[in-house]
């Protein structure tokens, strides 16, 4: 009879980890709290996708999901993430401590319209962001280290009358965290060429500044607003600057 109970004991752990590798994911996600929201989920918690995931008034799209068991033990959740839309994707390892602290992403690619961001991270503008970064460490959905780049393609407004201002590229080294991160800005081209950095701030404020100068294709609207500027010096070129908080 003694022997019978090993045999059982390794049959309920048997049945109990099929339950947890089966487990359907609708049966976790239906718990989820607002403002998230998701429909049509397929696959189970540890392998599946949503075709609809939104997050307050920004929609992310058809999002699936393959979760490691490893990093669990440890008391960590990690999961490999795509994001999939008609007019753009995200690709990225994502880890997180399961008591809630710093997310992690790494190995993030990313093509997005800059009108997918949330409504208050750049209204009035169009374009499109592309991003590479190897590591990305958010505290509270602020970025508190970086080691990637971001590029700005076709920004666009805001105005009555939109101009194109062209493509720019933002480089942030991989020392780039601590108190204050500091990524070089450059145009890739268009009516205007910059130079500078971008400062951003643990209190969630952002500067921008550098020097800026009109190439002979910009047209009158924007040689016009550079000249609020001040004189240029002797390349043509002026000093700019602009801060705020997100």
């Amino acid at each position: 009879m003694k022997r019978i109970w090993p045999l059982a004991a390794l049959g309920i752990v048997t049945y109990l980890v099929l339950v947890i590798v089966t487990l359907p994911a609708s049966v976790i996600l239906s718990r989820l709290p607002p403002p998230i929201a998701i429909a049509g989920v397929e696959g189970t918690a540890w392998n599946g996708r949503a075709q609809i995931v939104q997050i307050g008034p920004t929609q992310l799209g058809n999002v699936s999901w393959n979760l490691h068991a490893l990093p669990l033990f440890i008391g960590r959740l990690s999961v490999d993430l795509k994001v999939a839309r008609r007019d753009g994707f995200v690709e990225t390892g994502l880890s997180v401590p399961m008591t809630g602290g710093k997310l992690t992403l790494t190995d993030l690619t990313a093509s997005m319209p800059l009108s997918a961001l949330p409504p208050s991270a750049a209204p009035g503008w169009t374009g499109t962001i592309n991003a590479k970064m190897t590591k990305l460490v958010l505290e509270n959905g602020w970025p508190v280290e970086l080691d990637g780049t971001a590029d700005v393609l076709d920004l666009t407004g805001p105005a009555r009358r939109p101009a194109n201002m062209g493509s720019y590229k933002v480089i942030f080294p991989p020392d780039a965290a601590g108190e204050e991160l500091v990524g070089a800005l450059s145009d890739q081209g268009g009516p205007m060429e910059i130079a500078g950095n971008i400062r951003l701030k643990p209190d969630r404020s952002y500067l921008i500044e550098g020097s800026i100068a009109a190439r002979p294709e910009a047209g009158s609207s924007i040689t016009d607003s550079l000249r609020f500027l001040g004189e240029p010096d002797a390349q043509g070129r002026r000093p700019f600057s602009l801060a705020g908080t997100m």
